[in-house]
């Protein structure tokens, strides 16, 4: 069912490349991948938690709130990462032209689903 869900969440965000849904530890739980290589893919899903960490860190003087998501570019990619139930995080990555906006809301969307199963 989890890879079913990726499936769609790749389907409903034309610009997507790839997703992972990975464990609290970081491991992959599914891997739904067009053109990232599974390697890189599976980092991020690893290097998460780090990130989010280091960025709860950092922010603690004036909100300690819960990281809900997490957004970043490189020239050619948009990265997100959202976190679910139990600790575990969709990553997913699609081309930098691609409607931000809408990657976010799939994948609220996506994660709902992904926590049912859980």
């Amino acid at each position: 069912m989890f890879q079913q869900i990726l499936d769609q969440l790749i389907e409903r965000v034309p610009e997507a490349l790839a997703a992972t849904f990975s464990d609290k530890d970081g491991e992959p739980i599914c891997t739904r991948t067009i053109q990232v290589p599974n390697e890189a893919l599976q980092l991020l899903g690893a290097y998460q938690q780090t990130v989010r960490r280091h960025l709860a860190q950092a922010i603690e003087e004036f909100d300690r709130g819960e990281i809900e998501q997490i957004a970043f570019a490189t020239q050619e990619h948009w990265i997100i990462m959202m976190g679910a139930t139990e600790g575990c995080t969709l990553v997913l990555v699609i081309q930098r032209e691609g409607i931000l906006g809408r990657a976010r809301y799939e994948m609220g969307r996506a994660v709902k689903a992904l926590d049912q199963q859980l």
